[in-house]
């Protein structure tokens, strides 16, 4: 009777300790989705300020309205989406029809390209973190458990004819415009 006794009760403890295993694991996938998915909405207040402190860069360092900042970022982006460097030629073109110094230009212009790049770089983070938290809710076994919690793809922000060519499948060859 005894030896019933210990057997027993070492079934038991081993399927207790698998239980507590399997309800440790169970925790552990779902505290990893809740960090992948706070990481996720975290990234667009990222994406938010980065935007933000492109404009307030040029309002704050060089002393121009928001209107003209907003025009400013327009235009850089449109000429740095084409060509890569420049020549000081290029440059005193380019300042002479926005009516300023072409070394103000290239400053700002140096200024914008950084916010750009950084701005990029935060919505490819985005689109990182929203890859690897989907993977995660994807992912047997983790499916069975937070497989409904899958956030929405976040939609980058990007030009009106980038959108319309991922839209359409069709790219003008002429990218730089008429």
């Amino acid at each position: 009777m005894k030896k019933s006794t210990i057997i027993m009760l070492s079934v038991v403890g081993i399927i207790a300790m698998i239980i507590a295993m399997i309800g440790i694991y169970a925790v552990s996938i779902n505290n990893t989705e809740i960090e992948l998915h706070n990481r996720y909405d975290a990234q667009f207040n990222v994406v938010e300020t980065t935007l933000d402190k492109m404009r307030k860069d040029l309002m704050n360092q060089f002393k121009v309205t928001k209107k003209f900042a907003d025009d400013f970022i327009k235009v850089a982006q449109t000429q740095s989406e084409g060509r890569k460097g420049g020549t000081l030629l290029k440059f005193s073109t380019e300042s002479k029809a926005l009516g300023m110094n072409p070394e103000l230009y290239k400053k700002m212009m140096n200024t914008i390209s950084g916010n750009l790049s950084e701005f990029k770089r935060s919505q490819d983070v985005l689109t990182d973190v929203w890859r690897v938290h989907k993977t995660f809710c994807q992912k047997f076994p983790n499916s069975l458990m937070v497989g409904s919690k899958i956030q929405p793809k976040p939609e980058m922000i990007s030009s009106s004819m980038s959108k319309e060519v991922m839209k359409t499948k069709k790219l003008d060859d002429n990218l730089l415009g008429d």
